[in-house]
């Protein structure tokens, strides 16, 4: 398996497939996934582009370590990552989690070797109450497998269901995270705000949307509006799991955004 070591000793796992003379594209995974929940999407789009695809630090197949698991220290393995393999100029994809990672990269990084983004149904700011914080904290040791089962049925949504065993392949990948880290991601998440980095985004971008995503209407017009370069996708059928439910699609779309920005000679 290829591994990067990061200057505090954490090795990350990563997989690369497709032409590395190609445009790049980095896959960033939701929490608690890896890298084989972009199994629908890897294959296809490396037919045309370079993939690299990370496994966050605490997840799938990278270290287990309790050391360094905040969105600001995941944007600085995703610049050590860049840096280590060359990859200049990249469109860089967040799928939930992912997404704030590359917020926090570009708040601590600016758009160094970034050509475009994509926000796969994150939204900037997510926090209600302390309450609600502390409930889910408590929940998550609890029958994790079966809560894993659970969480990832809903992702689906109700018009494209996963099967009894895709549901259980993906819960027991989503167990290779430990309870720890998975609490300490939560809270990350739920209590970052980056409605003020969004502006600071220029290049080209575009936002993932579904009909049973985390995204609703009024976040989607949000993100649209403060992302001054972003363009709307709206996955009709879809939940949370979009890049799985309707890979289609979302292939074709990120295909189409990087040839658009190859014919503008924006790069590469």
């Amino acid at each position: 398996m290829p591994y990067l070591v990061t200057p505090d000793k954490t090795p990350l796992y990563y997989h690369e497939k497709g032409n590395v003379k190609t445009p790049g594209i980095i896959f960033i995974h939701g929490e608690p996934f890896n890298t084989k929940f972009w199994a629908k999407n890897i294959d296809e789009l490396s037919k045309e582009f370079r993939i690299v695809s990370l496994d966050v630090r605490g997840r799938g197949e990278s270290g287990k370590t309790d050391n360094g698991q905040t969105l600001e220290q995941m944007g600085k393995d995703l610049r050590f990552v860049m840096e280590s393999l060359d990859l200049k100029k990249s469109v860089v994809v967040g799928w939930s989690m992912g997404a704030a990672i590359v917020w926090s990269y570009i708040q601590q990084f600016g758009e160094l070797d970034i050509a475009g983004f994509v926000d796969v149904d994150q939204r900037p700011y997510r926090f209600k109450s302390y309450n609600e914080l502390e409930s889910r904290l408590a929940s998550l040791g609890e029958s994790r497998l079966e809560r894993h089962r659970n969480t990832i049925e809903e992702y689906f949504g109700p018009e494209l269901r996963g099967t009894s065993d895709t549901i259980d392949w993906m819960a027991y990948e989503c167990m290779k995270t430990p309870t720890s880290i998975h609490r300490a991601a939560v809270i990350e998440s739920y209590m970052a705000d980056y409605r003020l980095t969004l502006p600071m985004i220029n290049v080209p971008s575009l936002i993932f949307w579904a009909r049973y995503g985390v995204i609703n209407s009024e976040w989607a017009k949000f993100l649209n509006n403060n992302i001054r370069n972003s363009r709307l996708v709206y996955f009709e059928h879809s939940g949370h799991m979009l890049p799985w439910t309707e890979p289609k699609k979302f292939n074709e779309e990120i295909r189409q955004f990087i040839r658009q920005l190859i014919t503008n000679c924006q790069v590469w």
